[in-house]
Protein backbone atom coordinates (compact mmCIF):
# COMPACT_ATOMS: atom_id res chain seq x y z
CA UNK A 1 0.00 0.00 0.00
CA UNK A 2 1.21 3.30 -1.24
CA UNK A 3 1.89 6.46 1.56
CA UNK A 4 -0.82 7.98 0.11
CA UNK A 5 -3.43 5.09 0.54
CA UNK A 6 -2.11 4.74 4.13
CA UNK A 7 -3.01 8.32 4.97
CA UNK A 8 -6.07 7.62 3.66
CA UNK A 9 -7.28 4.59 5.43
CA UNK A 10 -8.42 6.69 8.72
CA UNK A 11 -10.37 8.49 6.84
CA UNK A 12 -12.11 5.96 5.74
CA UNK A 13 -12.35 3.93 8.72
CA UNK A 14 -13.70 7.02 10.81
CA UNK A 15 -16.90 7.10 8.37
CA UNK A 16 -17.04 3.21 8.12
CA UNK A 17 -16.66 3.25 12.17
CA UNK A 18 -19.72 5.49 12.13
CA UNK A 19 -21.91 3.20 9.92
CA UNK A 20 -20.71 0.25 12.20
CA UNK A 21 -21.91 1.64 15.54
CA UNK A 22 -24.44 3.02 14.64
CA UNK A 23 -26.90 1.84 12.02
CA UNK A 24 -30.43 2.08 12.97
CA UNK A 25 -29.34 4.22 16.29
CA UNK A 26 -30.52 7.50 17.86
CA UNK A 27 -28.69 9.11 20.62
CA UNK A 28 -29.22 12.49 21.77
CA UNK A 29 -26.87 14.05 24.24
CA UNK A 30 -26.27 17.62 26.55
CA UNK A 31 -25.43 20.47 24.56
CA UNK A 32 -23.04 21.45 27.49
CA UNK A 33 -25.07 24.57 28.76
CA UNK A 34 -25.51 23.38 31.89
CA UNK A 35 -22.97 25.75 34.92
CA UNK A 36 -20.39 23.02 34.95
CA UNK A 37 -19.48 23.40 31.01
CA UNK A 38 -19.69 27.10 31.39
CA UNK A 39 -16.54 27.55 29.16
CA UNK A 40 -18.55 25.86 26.63
CA UNK A 41 -21.46 28.54 26.49
CA UNK A 42 -22.48 29.81 22.78
CA UNK A 43 -24.63 32.67 23.01
CA UNK A 44 -24.89 33.37 19.21
CA UNK A 45 -24.72 29.88 17.04
CA UNK A 46 -26.21 31.76 14.06
CA UNK A 47 -25.69 35.86 14.18
CA UNK A 48 -26.90 36.12 10.17
CA UNK A 49 -30.00 35.26 10.59
CA UNK A 50 -30.98 33.89 6.45
CA UNK A 51 -33.84 36.08 5.34
CA UNK A 52 -36.28 37.44 4.93
CA UNK A 53 -37.95 36.44 8.26
CA UNK A 54 -36.98 33.11 10.07
CA UNK A 55 -33.29 32.15 11.47
CA UNK A 56 -33.08 28.40 11.03
CA UNK A 57 -33.09 26.60 14.11
CA UNK A 58 -31.20 23.64 12.68
CA UNK A 59 -28.81 24.47 10.17
CA UNK A 60 -27.93 20.87 8.87
CA UNK A 61 -29.97 19.33 6.47
CA UNK A 62 -30.62 15.20 6.43
CA UNK A 63 -28.21 13.86 4.06
CA UNK A 64 -30.15 10.78 1.78
CA UNK A 65 -30.08 7.14 2.70
CA UNK A 66 -30.91 4.71 5.64
CA UNK A 67 -29.90 6.65 9.04
CA UNK A 68 -26.62 5.08 10.14
CA UNK A 69 -25.78 7.46 12.99
CA UNK A 70 -27.04 10.17 14.40
CA UNK A 71 -25.60 12.24 17.85
CA UNK A 72 -24.67 15.51 19.14
CA UNK A 73 -22.52 15.98 22.25
CA UNK A 74 -19.41 17.67 23.74
CA UNK A 75 -16.02 15.98 22.35
CA UNK A 76 -15.87 13.78 25.02
CA UNK A 77 -18.50 11.90 23.94
CA UNK A 78 -16.96 11.35 20.47
CA UNK A 79 -13.69 10.52 21.84
CA UNK A 80 -15.33 7.74 23.90
CA UNK A 81 -17.71 6.58 20.81
CA UNK A 82 -14.47 6.70 18.88
CA UNK A 83 -16.52 8.64 16.58
CA UNK A 84 -13.31 11.17 15.32
CA UNK A 85 -9.91 10.60 14.78
CA UNK A 86 -7.52 11.48 17.76
CA UNK A 87 -5.63 14.34 15.61
CA UNK A 88 -9.67 15.65 14.58
CA UNK A 89 -10.08 15.84 18.34
CA UNK A 90 -7.18 17.71 19.27
CA UNK A 91 -8.10 20.11 16.78
CA UNK A 92 -11.64 20.60 18.23
CA UNK A 93 -10.45 21.32 21.56
CA UNK A 94 -7.68 23.62 20.55
CA UNK A 95 -9.66 26.03 18.44
CA UNK A 96 -12.61 25.92 21.18
CA UNK A 97 -15.16 23.76 19.64
CA UNK A 98 -17.85 23.25 22.07
CA UNK A 99 -20.55 21.08 20.59
CA UNK A 100 -20.32 18.68 17.46
CA UNK A 101 -23.38 17.16 15.76
CA UNK A 102 -23.38 14.54 13.47
CA UNK A 103 -25.58 13.08 10.61
CA UNK A 104 -24.47 9.77 8.58
CA UNK A 105 -26.38 8.01 6.08
CA UNK A 106 -26.11 5.29 3.85
CA UNK A 107 -27.11 3.89 1.00
CA UNK A 108 -27.81 1.02 -0.96
CA UNK A 109 -24.91 1.10 -2.85
CA UNK A 110 -22.91 1.57 0.27
CA UNK A 111 -22.46 5.01 -0.50
CA UNK A 112 -21.56 7.08 2.81
CA UNK A 113 -22.71 10.36 3.53
CA UNK A 114 -22.50 12.67 6.59
CA UNK A 115 -23.14 16.29 7.47
CA UNK A 116 -21.47 17.66 10.52
CA UNK A 117 -21.54 21.10 13.23
CA UNK A 118 -18.89 22.06 14.74
CA UNK A 119 -20.25 24.95 17.48
CA UNK A 120 -17.40 27.41 18.34
CA UNK A 121 -17.78 28.21 22.53
CA UNK A 122 -17.72 32.41 22.68
CA UNK A 123 -14.74 34.17 22.36
CA UNK A 124 -13.37 31.58 19.50
CA UNK A 125 -12.36 32.24 15.57
CA UNK A 126 -14.69 29.45 13.71
CA UNK A 127 -12.11 30.35 10.70
CA UNK A 128 -9.35 29.25 12.69
CA UNK A 129 -10.73 26.45 13.33
CA UNK A 130 -11.71 26.26 9.36
CA UNK A 131 -8.12 26.35 8.58
CA UNK A 132 -7.36 23.73 11.12
CA UNK A 133 -9.69 20.82 9.54
CA UNK A 134 -8.82 21.66 6.23
CA UNK A 135 -5.09 21.88 6.68
CA UNK A 136 -5.29 18.23 8.42
CA UNK A 137 -6.52 17.19 4.95
CA UNK A 138 -4.10 19.03 3.19
CA UNK A 139 -1.61 17.68 5.10
CA UNK A 140 -2.57 14.02 4.30
CA UNK A 141 -2.14 14.99 0.53
CA UNK A 142 -6.20 15.30 -0.05
CA UNK A 143 -6.50 18.01 -2.91
CA UNK A 144 -8.29 21.31 -3.45
CA UNK A 145 -11.14 21.02 -5.73
CA UNK A 146 -11.91 24.42 -7.57
CA UNK A 147 -14.55 26.40 -7.81
CA UNK A 148 -16.41 26.83 -3.89
CA UNK A 149 -16.66 30.61 -2.64
CA UNK A 150 -15.61 30.41 0.82
CA UNK A 151 -15.93 26.73 0.63
CA UNK A 152 -13.17 24.24 1.28
CA UNK A 153 -13.78 20.96 -0.43
CA UNK A 154 -11.07 17.99 -0.88
CA UNK A 155 -10.71 14.98 -2.78
CA UNK A 156 -8.53 11.68 -2.11
CA UNK A 157 -8.60 9.60 -4.78
CA UNK A 158 -6.82 5.91 -3.57
CA UNK A 159 -5.34 3.69 -6.01
CA UNK A 160 -8.49 1.42 -6.88
CA UNK A 161 -10.04 4.64 -7.79
CA UNK A 162 -12.31 5.41 -5.00
CA UNK A 163 -12.68 8.48 -3.68
CA UNK A 164 -13.36 10.20 -0.13
CA UNK A 165 -14.73 13.87 0.03
CA UNK A 166 -14.68 16.43 3.40
CA UNK A 167 -16.11 19.72 2.73
CA UNK A 168 -15.66 22.71 5.28
CA UNK A 169 -17.11 26.18 5.62
CA UNK A 170 -18.24 28.74 8.01
CA UNK A 171 -21.95 30.00 9.08
CA UNK A 172 -21.31 32.06 12.14
CA UNK A 173 -20.38 30.30 15.29
CA UNK A 174 -19.99 27.22 13.40
CA UNK A 175 -17.61 24.91 11.52
CA UNK A 176 -20.13 23.02 8.78
CA UNK A 177 -18.61 19.61 7.30
CA UNK A 178 -20.19 17.63 4.45
CA UNK A 179 -18.38 14.05 3.81
CA UNK A 180 -19.10 11.26 1.94
CA UNK A 181 -16.94 8.07 0.19
CA UNK A 182 -18.34 5.02 -2.28
CA UNK A 183 -19.35 4.13 -5.19
CA UNK A 184 -21.53 7.42 -6.02
CA UNK A 185 -19.99 9.69 -3.83
CA UNK A 186 -18.38 12.27 -6.79
CA UNK A 187 -22.66 13.06 -7.51
CA UNK A 188 -23.91 12.73 -3.95
CA UNK A 189 -21.65 14.73 -2.11
CA UNK A 190 -22.06 17.40 -4.79
CA UNK A 191 -25.59 17.22 -4.24
CA UNK A 192 -25.25 17.12 -0.41
CA UNK A 193 -23.21 19.98 -0.39
CA UNK A 194 -25.26 22.34 -2.92
CA UNK A 195 -27.99 21.71 -0.61
CA UNK A 196 -26.48 22.49 3.01
CA UNK A 197 -25.20 25.85 1.33
CA UNK A 198 -28.69 27.19 0.44
CA UNK A 199 -30.16 25.72 3.40
CA UNK A 200 -26.90 27.31 5.38
CA UNK A 201 -24.99 29.35 3.14
CA UNK A 202 -21.47 30.48 3.82
CA UNK A 203 -19.57 33.43 5.21
CA UNK A 204 -16.48 34.94 4.00
CA UNK A 205 -13.84 35.48 6.41
CA UNK A 206 -13.96 39.00 7.52
CA UNK A 207 -10.85 41.41 6.28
Amino acid sequence: MSDRARRAVPVVAVLALLVGIGAGAWAIWGDGSGNAYAVDVVTTPDPTPRLPYVEATDPLVDPPGDIAFKKTGRTDVFERDTLLSEDELEIARETGVAKIDARVTRQADGTVLGVWRFTLRDGTDPFTALDEFDGLYNRGNHQLVPGGDDVLLRRFVSEDGSAVYHAHYVRGRDVLRVDGYGPSAADEVMDLLGRQLAHSPAEAEPE
